[in-house]
């Protein structure tokens, strides 16, 4: 933008593009060629990889607010896991580290638990058959 135009606040003028169906076609077919490539590639491969799910790097160790939005929650989700033992706590100096493959062993509930899981219901019975005194 040059001087004068910021000074006098004109809008630039719109682009109008005319394209012919064939044209239009073209681009289609390219967008799609180029969709289909990097399914094919699958994650972690092509000139996408450094992007994954909502902008995290791909790393085998996201931080707490990486792992907050891979899980699509709130930092706090991952520490109360982390407290509870339910996920790992890594540690790179300050910052708190969360295993992706623990993510995702959580995500399909497959992740062994650190809380131990109920006791089966026994009756409890008291010692002598006759009345309590």
């Amino acid at each position: 933008m040059t001087r004068r135009a910021a000074e006098s606040s004109e809008l630039p003028t719109p682009l109008t593009l005319t394209l012919s169906v064939e044209g239009l076609e073209a681009i289609a077919d390219r967008v799609c060629e180029v969709i289909e490539t990097r399914r094919a590639e699958g994650p972690g491969r092509g000139p996408s990889a450094r992007v994954s799910r909502e902008g995290e790097g791909v790393g085998h160790y996201l931080t707490v607010a990486e792992a907050a939005n891979y899980l699509r929650a709130k930092p706090q989700r991952v520490y109360d896991l982390l407290s509870a033992r339910r996920l790992t706590r890594f540690k790179d100096g300050r910052r708190v580290l969360v295993s992706r493959a623990e993510l995702e062993a959580y995500l399909a509930g497959t992740a062994p638990s650190a809380i131990a899981p109920a006791l089966p219901h026994t009756p409890q019975s008291r010692m002598g058959s006759g009345p309590r005194r």
